[in-house]
């Protein structure tokens, strides 16, 4: 029997980037197959907010989906065991998203398992290896349209600063409101006054699906720009590039703005990260904010 890796798919662009990115780091790592299940798309998902599956949009090549149910988180008993029986699976439900495990990539018994993952696996030292790689497929298969030619020249030319500011159903769905959290218009402006100190001459360049809020807290002036949404549905894809293509980050808490500054083209500049994730505070988020990275305290 030959082992597959399945890597159950679910949330935004960004969360399915990192559910894709541990099922090719790990196909990597063992010399096998992977495949995505797909079907937390088929199906309403309670408080969840609705999404799109969006990785088509992506260049990757050749992605295989399968719809098949997904298997049920085991017991206590039955996930320790599970290694040593003579199974054909193993299924691990992940705890906390932001934690490394590295015994994934120390599994005995593994080659004639199928491994099951259902998690959002944010942490970046499961996918360091394959970084370049995913600077490749990470791109999007279509050209970059022409609503967004304009910006990428300016950013091309410009001391470049992507600032994403999430908002959507982090304010409007109880749950998701409850978990994350909006930032503060002061970490915003905290990072950016940061940020000149050392770049005078930075253009900023604001991404957000709110840009009315956006525009109304920081207010406009010859340094900013509001990436003004296109109606396509690749949108998210396409504006993913522009955040790959500015020199320095200011993330929000946000999957697809940690994958704009964490394989951004220009690996010197700076990057400004809130220390708070989501309303728990008390998570260790080394393995999700890099060192290097600035973190600006969340009152």
């Amino acid at each position: 029997m030959v082992m597959a890796i399945y890597s159950y798919l679910q949330g935004g662009l960004g969360n399915q980037m990192f559910q894709y990115a541990i099922a090719r780091a790990l196909s990597e790592r063992y010399q096998t197959a992977f495949i995505l299940n797909r079907s937390w798309f088929n199906a309403p998902q309670g408080n969840a907010t609705p999404r799109e599956l969006q990785l088509s949009l992506l260049n990757i090549k050749d992605i295989p989906f399968t719809g098949e149910v997904f298997p049920k988180k085991l017991g206590k008993i039955s996930r320790i065991l599970q290694p040593f029986l003579p199974t054909q699976s193993l299924v691990i439900y992940q705890r906390n998203a932001f934690d490394f495990d590295p015994m994934l990539f120390k599994l005995k018994n593994i080659s004639t398992k199928n491994l099951y993952l259902s998690g959002y696996w944010q942490a970046f030292p499961y996918i360091e290896a394959i970084r370049e790689q995913l600077k490749e497929e990470f791109k999007t298969r279509s050209a970059i349209a022409d609503s967004y030619q304009d910006y990428l020249q300016k950013i091309h030319s410009s001391e470049s600063v992507m600032v994403h500011i999430r908002r959507g159903d982090y304010v409007h769905s109880p749950a998701a409101a409850q978990y994350h959290g909006t930032l503060p218009i002061d970490y915003y402006q905290t990072a950016i006054q940061d940020l000149l100190a050392t770049k005078p001459n930075a253009h900023f360049f604001i991404f957000s699906d709110d840009l009315t809020w956006a525009k109304e807290a920081l207010g406009a002036s010859a340094q900013k720009t509001y990436i003004e949404h296109a109606s396509s549905a690749d949108a998210a894809a396409q504006e993913l590039q522009l955040m790959f293509a500015c020199k320095h980050h200011i993330i929000a808490n946000s999957s697809l703005s940690w994958w704009g500054a964490w394989l951004k083209q220009d690996t010197g500049g700076l990057v400004f990260a809130p220390n708070r994730w989501i309303n728990d505070q008390h998570l260790d988020l080394s393995n999700l904010l890099p060192a290097q990275w600035n973190k600006v305290a969340i009152e």
